[in-house]
């Protein structure tokens, strides 16, 4: 079943698809007036033909604003009820982890099972969110800190499963937390600057092809990096200072889960490398 669309943007496309028909006519006048050699229809038809081009250019201007709003008000109720789950989890897990190993028996493995399948929960709204940034295709860091996130959601998955509840996997959860708050602070801000954008006057004309105005912009994309720089490096600082420990009391499973979780983060170095790459190359464009 689909959706009726708003009335604004039913307007919008009824007035490019007659600014189409118009320039279509315009055309078919400046190529009779060429043939038969007057010059005065030919001027007119020229000038109509520009006319409705600018209208058109301000159209599409206006489809793309509406399609904007539309994405972020989407992805950021997603984003929030997907840290709604998030903070569910995180508090049963401190709750679970409260209990010692030794005193763990069916009931906690129960609990911490259930703890799972919510993460599992999160893990299907992040995908539906991922995919729509993908095909939307303006923004690059955005779409990597999701799939970062989506990683830890992953590994929490896990953990859970295997009633892992202690530092490392409360880290990660606190890692998927703040991922999430950025992600909305940055939905949040490129809304209010396309609200403003809105209500003021539009930009003069540039030369060329004009140029679609993309999901957040470059500043919030490269801070959105530098927080993944900085959680990558608190977590490499904090991995390998739990393998150093010199009084040795890391189990040899939770060390294998270090030396893996150490690998992982330089692959994310790589591709925050690489990210970084694409948006001042103007990859993504």
């Amino acid at each position: 079943q689909t959706c009726a669309l708003p009335i604004s943007l039913q307007e919008t496309i009824q007035k490019i698809q007659n600014a189409q028909q118009r320039m279509q006519e315009a055309k078919q006048r400046l190529e009779k007036a060429q043939r038969e050699g007057a010059v005065e229809k030919e001027r007119e038809a020229l000038e109509e033909l520009r006319a409705v081009e600018k209208e058109l250019e301000e159209l599409l201007r206006q489809l793309r604003e509406e399609e904007l709003k539309r994405m972020l008000e989407y992805l950021e109720a997603r984003f929030k009820k997907m840290l709604e789950m998030q903070l569910v989890v995180y508090e049963g897990t401190l709750r679970l982890d409260q209990v010692p190993e030794a005193d763990r028996g069916r009931g906690e493995e129960i609990q911490a099972g259930r703890l799972s399948r919510q993460e599992s929960m999160i893990l299907l709204e992040c995908d539906k969110a991922l995919q729509l940034l993908r095909e939307e295709g303006s923004a690059v860091a955005l779409p990597e800190a999701v799939s970062q996130m989506r990683e830890d959601i992953q590994q929490v998955i896990v953990w859970l499963a295997q009633v892992k509840t202690g530092a490392m996997t409360q880290g990660v959860e606190e890692d998927i937390i703040t991922a999430l708050e950025e992600i909305i602070a940055a939905l949040q801000k490129a809304q209010k600057e396309l609200e403003e954008s809105q209500n003021s006057p539009p930009p003069p004309p540039m030369e060329g092809q004009p140029q679609e105005p993309p999901l957040i912009d470059i500043l919030a994309e490269l801070k959105m990096l530098r927080s993944l720089q900085l959680r990558v490096n608190n977590r490499t600082q904090r991995y390998a200072g739990q393998l150093a420990d010199p009084k040795d009391e890391v189990g040899q499973a939770e060390k294998d889960d270090l030396v893996e979780a150490l690998r992982q983060l330089s692959e994310r170095e790589q591709r925050i490398f690489d990210t970084t790459r694409d948006i001042v190359t103007g990859r993504n464009k």
